[in-house]
């Protein structure tokens, strides 16, 4: 293995430029040793860099032993915000993609240090995790993988924690132990995340050697990132500590420092005050018309809302943009602000200036289409020009995380970090000239005994600090610079921050009865933990998620389960909302709204009356359900509902490659965004606002005949390609993005729409086959193969055994290699139930009597639920039956399992829980009279007879040992060891699932196998 380049030469190669001098400090330092606990540096100071020394020190220490390396493979970097622009994000994924690509120098050196960790020709996957959406290229499916993930604190601590929002219980033990071993997690700015750095110490200690008989070897390390860091730190621990004065010691980093951002005071009048105030306003329009030009012409109340920040926030930005401002931010405290705000700038802006609005209540899809969009003209580092100027309307979602930067900032008084978390997006990268800035409030915010429910009695007390603190200038008005250096003077000057700082409740102590109850998964305890209490330190609203489809009719329920079993929701168009709010909004009543936009705030309210709009509850093919009552819709839901219902009241839509005349439906575009093969839905509703299109309008025709031909569909689709508009008058043809889906699914498979019409898969390529974003509910459902080809039972076995022994080989210590390789040869042995393998072959008895060999995947199964079901009555097997189960009765019976116990017990429980059950108890299946089970294995023939299967233990008896090993297993490997140990396994599957090695040919069916001929998968 080459030598590792040093950091700066490293730097260089990714930047083209030199690092701080505290950056090349830390990576020398962390190259050979542990990470500090805190990093005490001044915000845009270059943070987010710390990204590329913990690749740097994990590439050093590629050659280490796993027991010896402190530098962990997974990188996470966290924010307590619903960001909406993820600079980390974007940092990471061009270091990646530059590592992929390197031919030769220090990045060649440092990914084939990174490639000789996974055994892959990646060197380093990327990830993102926040409400709404998962993306990522591969993160979680390779335990061995380099990677860095990039968080909010809700995503990262629900997953430690078990429960991982937004995906199905019985994948959270995979994320638990990912999430838990092997790992590094930043958290920046963590003064505004204290009850979660808490629970972070918590899991550090739970996962040591005093509460594990065995632990696995993997490193685990914290990082807080903090101008504030935490009491308790040793001071040998906070970096750079005594070094500081040469780790900031740079030209330009003091440029940044020293920018003033000089912010003036501000009381937003109500109308009454304003228009008394008419007279004076007037004077000084005449002394200093440029200044006062938009003020003088500042909204009314009329135009768009009785707010009276609102009012001025919105004069405040026409100010900024009259004095020739090009890029201007507001950033305001709740939601219903900011659409106030927006709405007024664009009722008196017009045509002038474009103005964005970012909150966190848009769908993942429509925010990234808008950050991509805006982002060449906001970034910090050399943005291009606006043809006009922009005006970004935000909450709290761009305080952190965000590379974007402004010429001038109006913010709503928040608490004090907030602020400054606010004027860090202006004049990012220091200026020459002043950036200017205006501090608001209302009165009655600023006199109020009563505390803010997000900011609590920091806000005021921030504006009283402020108002102490300020300037008088000349003509009246009160300033302060929150220039970084400017206001970190002040701030050193006050004995105790904590009144001018967001209420930070601590996070309630983790017992290890809690994570006994927690790291129960499947089934879940009752009652349990309430999570959101270690995250924030309070219980926040319980949430669900949203998607809207313009294809399911509100008054014809009964297709609604078919139609989306067909089309199944993607996160990208998935939108986050409290469970009461949603409750409401079906029941069709006002709500008040007074949210922000920071994680785990705001609490549940009464919902009301109990009837509701009819809605779908998705949670998989074969457990969905409509419902009609508010009390069915439980917290973490994945509810589905007709576009028809509209969105206002739970968020806003931009309405850009939308579907539907509602402009809500975002299946087709999100299902591409998220990596699957393109898709395309020939349904009225759906194409409703293209049908004056006459070619469009004839395949729609076509499609929904009860007698289509794939030959004339064809056609009809090609006539729609050719489709050019001839004259001014002629109807347009559909939008590009929706043709170049049309173009990339028309050779596809062709299934029956439920609700009319057809709709069009484009088969799956090797890269979607990697990179597809996976199924929330796949892990139910076992029996189809992903590259739809059969595949037998001994080949899936085979691929499943070579990944196992890989993967446990570069995660774990030598003395589970073996296990690891007898789990896998057994883990679906439960495949060759008779009745099983006539479920994969369709029911067909002849096909299923006539097959040379077992089947463990069927080349493909029936997507209607109700055709799955009339499958598996027709063959006998009962209703939730379970291979894995089977596989482990059979494991029992006849395996050659080790004489070590605690190993023997970890073979028969990967097994068992490969699918997630058996955390601690089977699920309950009546199956009075199984037929015996017999068939090849690899090289062993097994023979269980009917009478002697049926006297067997039912998995899911108590006394079936199922549970009692569980618990064996957590104690010995502790809570997040055995979700390790079990991850690895589940893993495999996976990967043995999709890439697939052939005993005919020995040639393996995957995108990677040039990559992972030589290496670990």
């Amino acid at each position: 293995m080459s030598m590792s380049p040093d950091f700066p030469t490293f730097f260089a190669g990714l930047w083209g430029g030199e690092p701080f001098p505290w950056q090349t400090m830390l990576a020398e330092r962390v190259a050979t040793a542990e990470w500090p606990r805190a990093l005490d540096l001044p915000t845009a100071s270059g943070k987010t860099a710390c990204i590329d020394m913990a690749v740097y020190a994990l590439a050093a220490q590629a050659e280490r032993p796993l027991a010896e390396r402190t530098a962990p493979r997974r990188i996470w970097f966290v924010v307590d915000r619903r960001i909406v622009v993820d600079e980390a994000f974007e940092r990471a994924s061009t270091i990646a993609e530059k590592l992929a690509t390197a031919t030769g120098g220090p990045l060649k050196e440092v990914a084939d240090r990174l490639r000789a960790l996974s055994g892959t020709e990646r060197p380093l996957a990327v990830g993102r995790l926040r409400g709404g959406i998962r993306r990522d290229d591969g993160w979680a499916r390779l335990p061995s993988q380099p990677a860095i993930i990039t968080s909010t604190v809700d995503q990262l601590g629900s997953r430690l924690l078990f429960r991982g929002y937004g995906h199905s219980l019985l994948a959270a033990p995979i994320f638990a132990g990912l999430a838990a071993n092997d790992s590094l997690i930043f958290l920046d700015e963590a003064h505004c995340a204290v009850p979660f750095m808490q629970t972070l110490r918590a899991i550090e200690r739970y996962r040591g050697p005093q509460w594990a008989e065995e632990p696995i070897p993997a490193p685990f390390a914290l990082v807080v990132m903090s101008a504030t860091p935490p009491a308790g730190i040793p001071l040998d621990q906070i970096f750079p500590g005594q070094e500081r004065a040469a780790a900031l010691d740079d030209p330009e980093l003091e440029r940044r420092l020293r920018t003033s951002k000089p912010a003036e005071l501000v009381q937003a009048a109500s109308p009454r005050a304003r228009k008394s105030a008419g007279p004076q306003r007037a004077a000084a329009a005449r002394d200093e018309p440029e200044k006062t030009q938009a003020v003088l012409s500042e909204p009314t109340d009329a135009a768009g809302t009785d707010d009276p920040l609102a009012t001025a926030a919105a004069a405040r930005a026409r100010e900024f943009l009259h004095s020739g401002r090009r890029r201007v931010a507001v950033m305001v405290n709740r939601v219903r602000t900011a659409e106030a705000v927006s709405d007024a700038l664009r009722s008196a802006l017009g045509e002038e200036a474009d103005v964005i609005l970012l909150t966190g209540r848009i769908r993942p899809f429509e925010r990234d289409e808008l950050v991509e969009r805006w982002t060449p003209y906001l970034r910090a580092n050399q943005p291009e020009q606006p043809e006009k100027p922009v005006v970004v309307v935000a909450t709290q979602c761009l305080e952190v995380g965000a590379d974007f930067s402004f010429d001038a900032l109006v913010t709503e008084c928040a608490s004090l970090d907030a602020l400054r978390q606010r004027f860090g997006r202006l004049a990012r990268l220091g200026s020459q000239e002043p950036a200017p800035a205006a501090i608001l409030i209302r009165p009655e915010d600023a006199e109020s005994d009563e505390p803010d429910s997000i900011y609590g009695t920091a806000l005021r007390e921030t504006w009283k600090w402020l108002a102490a603190e300020a300037v008088e200038t000349e003509s009246g008005t009160k300033v302060v610079d929150f220039g970084v250096e400017a206001l970190e003077t002040r701030v050193q000057e006050i004995e105790d921050l904590s009144s001018l700082l967001a209420p930070a409740p601590d996070a309630p102590i983790l017992l290890p009865a809690h994570l006994d109850l927690l790291c129960q998964t499947a089934p879940p305890p009752h009652p349990q933990p309430e999570v959101s209490l270690y995250l924030h330190g309070r219980a926040g609203p319980q949430e669900v998620t949203v998607v809207w489809r313009c294809d399911l009719a509100p008054d014809d329920p009964g297709a609604w389960i078919e139609t989306i079993a067909l089309c199944p929701p993607v996160g990208a168009e998935m939108l986050q909302a409290p469970l009461w709010r949603v409750r409401a909004w079906l029941a069709e009543l006002p709500v008040p709204d007074d949210a922000g936009d920071v994680e785990g705030a705001g609490e549940d309210r009464e919902t009301g009356p109990a009837q509701i709009r009819p809605c779908l509850l998705w949670r998989g093919r074969e457990r969905s359900k409509v419902v009609r009552t508010a009390g069915e819709i439980a917290p973490g839901e994945v509810v589905v509902v007709p576009a028809a219902y509209g969105i206002a009241g739970l968020g806003h839509a931009t309405k850009a490659k939308a579907l539907g005349n509602e402009g809500l439906d975002l299946w087709e575009p999100a299902r591409a965004g998220a990596g699957h093969p393109a898709a395309i839905r020939l349904h009225p509703a759906v194409l409703a606002p293209w049908l004056a299109c006459p070619p469009l309008a004839e395949l729609l025709a076509v499609a929904t005949s009860r007698a289509w031909e794939r030959e004339e569909v064809q056609d009809a689709i090609q006539a729609v390609l050719d489709y050019e508009p001839q004259g001014e008058d002629a109807p347009p043809k559909p939008p590009d993005w929706w043709l170049e889906l049309l173009r990339g699914a028309r050779q596809g498979r062709f299934e029956d729409h439920p609700a009319g019409g057809l709709v069009l898969f484009a088969r799956a390529t090797p890269r979607t086959l990697r990179e597809a974003e996976p199924d929330l509910f796949a892990d139910d459902d076992d029996l189809a193969s992903a590259q739809d080809l059969a595949v037998t039972l001994d080949d899936h076995t085979a691929a499943v055994v070579r990944a196992a022994v890989r993967l446990a080989e570069r995660s774990l210590p030598a003395h589970f290699r073996d296990a690891f390789e007898l789990a896998a040869r057994w883990h679906d042995a439960g495949k060759l139930d008779e009745r099983f393998q006539l479920l994969l072959h369709h029911g067909d008895e002849v096909a299923a009597a006539l097959s040379a060999q077992p089947l463990a995947k069927s080349a493909s199964v029936p997507l209607s639920p109700a055709r799955r079901r009339a499958i598996r009555e027709a063959s006998g097997l009962p209703a939730g039956f379970r291979h894995e189960m089977l596989s482990l009765q059979l494991a029992e019976q006849f395996a050659k399992l080790p004489s070590d116990d605690s190993l023997r017990d970890l073979v028969l429980h990967l097994v068992a829980a490969h699918h997630g059950h058996a955390r601690p108890f089977a699920p309950v299946v009546s199956d009075p009279y199984p037929p015996g089970v017999s068939g090849p294995l690899g090289k062993e023939y097994i023979a269980l007879g009917a009478e002697a299967r049926t006297a067997l233990v039912p998995a899911h008896r108590i006394d079936s040992g199922v549970p009692e090993r569980f618990w064996r297993l957590t104690r010995r490997y502790g809570w997040w060891g055995l979700a390790y140990l079990e991850a690895i396994l589940r893993l495999a599957d996976w990967y043995g699932s999709v890439f697939v090695v052939r005993s005919d040919s020995n040639r393996e069916s995957a995108p990677w196998s040039n990559a992972v001929s030589n290496s670990a998968v």
